[in-house]
């Protein structure tokens, strides 16, 4: 209002203007064009981009990324997530679910797509890329990426003993990716791989929520799908390591193809249970 004033009281177009006179007017001319284009633009972009889209998409702040997941998983009946190997799941996000399911009695439905621990070009491809990917803290190799993966297969399977509600489904994919994708009821979350970064949060409102359960679910067809199983093995179990509880161990990686492994991987494997996950 203050530049319409300005240039059409102020600075009326004269043959008999100085010359500072139609230079102002000209920088007056300028900054009204730019102004009445931002507000076409913003105008646009408000008629255009329906509210009820704008408010189904959040960007999640770090410290706020946990707090939302694992409110979602309180109340939801299924949940779907690819994860390289998925440890902030199995740490943080599956006790949630298990609670959720002897809380309520309900059925819950887990789909879970992991990086193939028997692909080794895979593993090794991820291993390298964490490995040089800025803020990593240790070196990374195959050995370490199997061994997170078969660590929550192993979470898995006792969540499933413990709360036999959950259904578990878990995919070994030969793809390999950077985001993790989470998918709830009502929500889908695409994260980053570490601490630090922010995460997309989509709510099924928006027109895009379809879209990740279909990337989800194109991804998982492809995948090797097993039930993991084992009769008896319970967290419990893990805090003091027996040999019936390694043979509980051996029998459950056999069940799912994974043949040969010896005392010492399996107490690895049953450690990283413990270990602070990478938020990856």
């Amino acid at each position: 209002m203050v530049i319409l004033l300005l240039r059409f009281l102020r600075f009326q177009e004269s043959v008999d203007a100085d010359g500072w006179e139609r230079t102002l007017g000209e920088i007056l001319d300028s900054l009204l064009a730019a102004t009445i284009t931002g507000l076409a633009i913003g105008l646009a972009y408000a008629l255009l981009v329906p509210k009820r889209e704008l408010d189904s998409i959040e960007v999640l702040q770090p410290r706020a990324i946990a707090r939302v997941i694992e409110t979602d998983a309180r109340g939801s009946t299924t949940w779907a997530i690819r994860a390289r190997t998925a440890s902030y799941f199995a740490r943080a996000i599956l006790p949630v679910l298990k609670e959720n399911a002897l809380r309520t009695g309900r059925s819950i439905k887990i789909r879970v797509q992991l990086l193939d621990p028997s692909n080794a070009t895979a593993l090794d491809a991820y291993a390298r890329f964490r490995s040089n990917h800025p803020g990593a803290s240790a070196k990374w190799n195959a050995a370490r990426v199997r061994t997170e993966i078969l660590s929550t297969i192993l979470a898995a399977a006792i969540c499933r003993n413990e709360a036999p509600r959950l259904e578990i489904e878990i995919g070994f994919s030969p793809d390999f990716w950077v985001l993790s994708l989470d998918l709830s009821d009502d929500s889908a979350f695409i994260t980053g791989q570490n601490r630090g970064e922010p995460a997309l949060c989509i709510r099924r409102t928006s027109e895009l929520f379809s879209g990740w359960v279909e990337e989800f679910d194109a991804g998982f067809s492809i995948c090797r799908v097993v039930r993991p199983s084992v009769e008896g093995l319970t967290s419990r179990d893990l805090r003091r390591l027996s040999p019936a509880t390694l043979g509980k161990m051996r029998t459950l990686f056999e069940s799912i193809g994974f043949h040969g492994l010896q005392d010492p991987e399996l107490r690895e494997i049953s450690n990283y249970m413990k270990r602070d996950h990478n938020y990856a």
